[in-house]
């Protein structure tokens, strides 16, 4: 008959292997925590749709028309390279804010929030401009499309190229009133309200904002442009109008 031995493993040596054991598991279970963390605290913030749309201004003041769309096309200048903002071309939405503004060229949260929802953009840019004593006091509203959502503020008051120099101000506190990445500071030269009062006035005419429209008529406006800003220049004309924009890439 074959003898089977054993030997005993001594009580000490038994003790180690299993606190060994335990940490090991700790460890495990630690470092799939903390993947699991890392995984969530990574997570990438998607694009926010954003429709601009011409500021408010008191009907009566006739000096301010001009600055009512200068500010918009700032706003689209300042927004081009801003990571998780995509804003929607104006020569898409003018037609629809042309309907909705009515004669009165003007637009509340409501109708700000209906734009925005009819061009299935998540948010809206509602604009106003008033006159103070020593400039403009401007207030610029993000409105959402969804009643859900929280409307988010940023005012500045000074005379007009001070405020217009507050579009990437505003810009950065709304992304980091929706947790995206700020806005990081603009370099290079920058454009003020009163340096482009020929190219509002322009965009006045091709959507008929405050004048009669003149559309198809802005050449010269876009050949000035489009060698500095091409992407604005497509943003605020119809390439269906304007086949050189439609060329560019």
């Amino acid at each position: 008959m074959k003898e089977f031995c054993t030997r005993r493993v001594p009580a000490a040596a038994l003790s180690m292997m299993i606190a060994v054991l335990a940490v090991a598991v700790l460890l495990s279970q630690s470092a799939c925590f903390f993947l699991r963390k890392s995984k969530v605290e990574t997570t990438s913030v998607s694009s926010v749709r954003l429709v601009l749309l011409p500021f408010n201004v008191p009907a009566t003041d006739k000096d301010l028309r001009w600055a009512a769309l200068a500010a918009p096309i700032l706003m689209a200048k300042a927004g081009e390279h801003v990571e998780g903002i995509e804003l929607v071309p104006f020569w898409q939405s003018m037609p629809t804010a042309l309907n909705l503004a009515g004669t009165s060229r003007t637009f509340t949260p409501e109708s700000a929030a209906n734009i925005a929802a009819w061009l299935s953009a998540k948010w809206s840019v509602l604009g106003e401009l008033t006159p103070e004593k020593n400039g403009v006091s401007m207030v610029v509203d993000f409105i959402p499309s969804r009643s859900a959502l929280i409307p988010f503020r940023y005012s500045k008051t000074g005379r007009l190229d001070f405020v217009g120099a507050g579009f990437n101000d505003a810009y950065s506190q709304f992304l980091r009133y929706l947790t995206a990445k700020p806005l990081e500071p603009s370099r290079g030269k920058e454009e003020t309200m009163t340096s482009i009062k020929d190219l509002a006035e322009a965009f006045d005419r091709e959507y008929g904002w405050f004048v009669e429209a003149q559309p198809g008529k802005a050449q010269e406006a876009i050949a000035r442009l489009a060698g500095s800003d091409d992407t604005l220049a497509r943003s605020l004309f119809s390439p269906a109008l304007y086949p050189s924009l439609a060329q560019k890439k």
